[in-house]
């Protein structure tokens, strides 16, 4: 068993769902999740924390709906043996505006900025698609404002087929997370949001579908009626393990990589290790980077997929903490964390007390300053539910896993520092 040609099979960097299939990287089949997100034509938004995976299921819807499940341009379907595979009877050719807020958003120091760049892809999808806005841009003789997005926007949806575009927003908070202490520019950007969502509900039948992904709740933005058709499926029990791997998933997706580990934990060859020895490493990564529930339910929890694709990439098979602290943390959870006494966190860590209201829970946001630590720390994906919940309970939390604490532990650290 070559680790070189394992290492090689892991999907790391950010690949799309198509290029992961060209190149045979394992991929670990979501599509039953996704047939039930793109069945509905009403708009739905996921939130996770980064590195979750949602960019990887924005592609392969994407992909679904550009191409549908059939072989095209001379090769197999790279839905070919997922389940999605019998289910899905779309044949693609929809319109695609797969938009990564997070990226769009890069180098931009204000929202303006960002709206315009926000504005230029647009109008280059409708120059790439020959879809003619020119009409709808002209300039009104007795009008002198410049435009703006919504004007770009809804001169897309005027002159495309109903039901012919799908929406995509990968990190659709990014804009507000960064400037989540610069009122003015937060105040932009909801602005700009709002003039993203009341189209959305004006014209939903020029849309085929609608979902985005972010890392905070869309409900505390105080975005008015523009956003009261979105369905927020974060939370719902169906939708919990559709990012992030569950133990089942890492067995069969990644069996041989899984020998290979424990064959070094074990210092025996690869062809001694026995199904005793996989579900003691199963055990202690589940440790180490496991216990993250979505719904409260034990029976839903998974393992931070960044994380076990580093151990797995590994030679040595080393756990140790992956998740770092040394990378930027966003304004709102620094403030946030200055609010905190580490050491009551971490008591009220040990004694399972860590526990937050559903509606301070439910509305954290980028633009509420007064976010609960606790629902921001949630975000971050250094808490996870610990009990299942009905609408109007508490949250019950805790740290998920040996990595989350370490990481946790030190931010606190660093915060009483």
């Amino acid at each position: 068993m070559n680790f070189s040609n394992l290492e090689q099979e892991l999907p790391t960097g950010d690949l799309t769902f198509a290029e992961l299939r060209q190149q045979g990287k394992v991929y670990v089949d979501k599509t039953y999740f996704i047939y039930q997100l793109a069945g509905t034509h009403k708009p739905r938004i996921l939130t996770r924390p980064r590195c979750f995976g949602k960019s990887t299921l924005l592609s392969t819807i994407e992909e679904l709906f550009r191409h549908g499940v059939k072989p095209y341009d001379g090769h197999d379907s790279y839905f070919k043996g997922l389940a999605i595979e019998s289910l899905w009877h779309d044949d693609g050719s929809y319109l695609v505006l797969h938009l990564n807020f997070d990226e769009l958003n890069a180098g931009c120091a204000t929202v303006t900025e960002f709206e315009q760049k926000l504005m230029g892809t647009v109008i280059a999808f409708c120059n790439e698609h020959q879809i003619d806005i020119s009409d709808d841009l002209a300039p009104v003789p007795y009008l002198s404002a410049p435009l703006d997005f919504s004007d770009v926007f809804h001169a897309l949806i005027e002159n495309v087929p109903n039901r012919s575009l799908v929406l995509l927003i990968d990190e659709y908070d990014a804009p507000l997370m960064a400037h989540t202490h610069e009122q003015e520019e937060l105040l932009d950007g909801k602005l700009l949001l709002r003039s993203l969502f009341a189209p959305l509900k004006r014209y939903l039948y020029k849309f085929r579908c609608v979902f985005f992904t972010g890392t905070t709740s869309f409900q505390g933005l105080d975005l008015g009626p523009s956003a009261n058709n979105f369905t927020d499926v974060s939370y719902y029990g169906r939708f919990a393990t559709c990012c992030g791997y569950t133990r089942a998933e890492l067995k069969q997706y990644f069996a041989k990589h899984l020998r290979s580990a424990a064959a070094v934990r074990n210092d025996c060859a690869p062809e001694a290790v026995n199904a005793a020895h996989i579900e003691e490493l199963l055990d202690e990564l589940s440790d180490w980077y496991g216990g993250y529930s979505f719904d409260g339910s034990q029976q839903n929890q998974v393992f931070a997929p960044d994380s076990v694709l580093k151990f797995l990439g590994d030679a040595k098979a080393r756990l140790q903490p992956y998740q770092s602290t040394e990378q930027e943390l966003p304004q709102l959870l620094k403030c946030a964390l200055e609010r905190l006494d580490g050491s009551d966190v971490l008591q009220d860590m040990s004694t399972g007390k860590l526990v937050v209201d559903y509606y301070s829970f439910i509305e954290s946001s980028p633009i509420n300053p007064e976010t609960h630590p606790y629902a921001l720390l949630f975000q971050s994906g250094y808490l996870t539910f610990s009990r299942t919940f009905l609408n109007g309970d508490p949250f019950h939390l805790k740290c998920p896993n040996q990595e989350s604490n370490i990481a946790l532990s030190k931010l606190l650290g660093q915060q009483a520092s």
